[in-house]
Parts: structure tokens; sequence; C-alpha cells
């Protein structure tokens, strides 16, 4: 896809989800994008449905960070089967674009591995953008970008809701869902580097 189309549509969908609201659901299919999920437990308010954090990290010595490309990791019933290559693709771009604009302001986005730096994986697991109610799930990783140590694990699902001041299209819920997930990490982050009279918390509805 031409970059010029690419960067419209995505302006289009940043445009377009000024309102409206995403919402957690109540259950997520995992993949095989993650090694171990029973190190994943019920997250808390405000965290992913499922959520590992390894204790003792010293995060605050981490200054930059490797975005890996998102990913498409197909659960075994997702709705990803039933869309075209474009969407599948336009799905990944929104989403790598939200990860990379929230981190950016606290860390330096490099492409080499270092002592300091963290490597950050997503992969996107189901979505739904032809139904009245946008749904995506996506699961993550952070890692430590020189021993491959698993630091953070979570796996997340967020729907539209069926309200009149929300959208009625399948890719605005996405879109309010992919810009939560990436607020959300950069808070997580902020906080776990102990700075938190100026962390950012996102906000939602749930």
């Amino acid at each position: 896809m031409p970059i010029f189309i690419r960067a419209a549509f995505i302006a289009l969908v940043l445009l377009s989800t000024g309102c409206g609201r995403a919402y957690q659901t109540e259950h997520i299919e995992t993949s095989n994008f993650l090694d171990d999920y029973s190190l994943l437990k019920g997250g808390q308010q405000g965290e992913a449905l499922l959520s590992y954090w390894k204790s003792g990290t010293d995060w605050a010595s981490y200054k930059k960070v490797i975005v890996d490309p998102v990913a498409i990791r197909k659960t075994p019933d997702s709705k990803l089967n039933e869309l075209p290559h474009a969407d599948n693709y336009q799905l990944k771009e929104l989403f790598d674009y939200r990860i990379r604009e929230a981190l950016k302001t606290d860390f330096k986005l490099v492409n080499k591995p270092g002592p300091d730096t963290l490597r950050i994986q997503f992969a996107i697991t189901d979505a739904d953008t032809k139904s009245y109610i946008g749904k995506v799930s996506v699961e993550g990783k952070i890692t430590d970008s020189q021993t491959g140590e698993l630091l953070m694990a979570s796996a997340d699902s967020r729907a539209g809701g069926k309200t009149l001041i929300g959208t009625f299209n399948g890719w605005d819920d996405i879109g309010l869902a992919y810009q939560y997930w990436a607020a959300q990490l950069s808070y997580q982050l902020c906080e776990k580097q102990g700075h938190s009279p100026s962390c950012r918390k996102p906000k939602s509805p749930v």
C-alpha cells in the first residue's frame, strides 16, 4: 500500500476517535504469542484482563525502547480470518503508530539492543471491524533487549459501546482501544519508573 494512502487512513481513524468509548470485555481467548501463559493472572482495575509484571525489576534503569512491528497472531476462531489482507495490515499500522507516539515522550526509540533498552512486542489476536460494534484483542510483552528476560506480559480485549454519543464504525472502536492501550502502557511504565506525579493516567469508562 502506498505510504500516502496509509498515512491518510491513519489520520482518518485518529480524527474519528474523538468521541465514543471502547470498553474492556469480560473474557479473552489467548493465542500462542506468549511463551508461558501460566505467569498471567487476572489484572487489577486499570490493567489488562490478564497481566504479569516481574517483581524486582529496576525499571528506572531503562531509558530506551525497541518497538517491534506489531504482529498478527490469530486465535483459532479469530474474525481476522474473515478480513482481507489490507485490513490486517491497517490494523497493525495503526496500533504501531499509537504505541510509538505514546512511548516517545519518555523513552528514546532505538533499533539496537543495549543495557538500558527494553524490547516491546505486541500481537493482534482478534478483531472485528465489520460489525456495528468494533472489537479487538491483543497480547503484549516487554523483555530486556540484551538478555531476553521477560519483564511484562499481558492479554486484553476491548469493544465499542452502544451509546448515542459513540461512533457507528468498527474501525472507530478499534482506534479508541488502541489509543487507550498505548496510553495505559505509557502510564504503567511511568509509574514503574517512579515518576508518579507526572504520569498521565488514561481515561477509561471501566
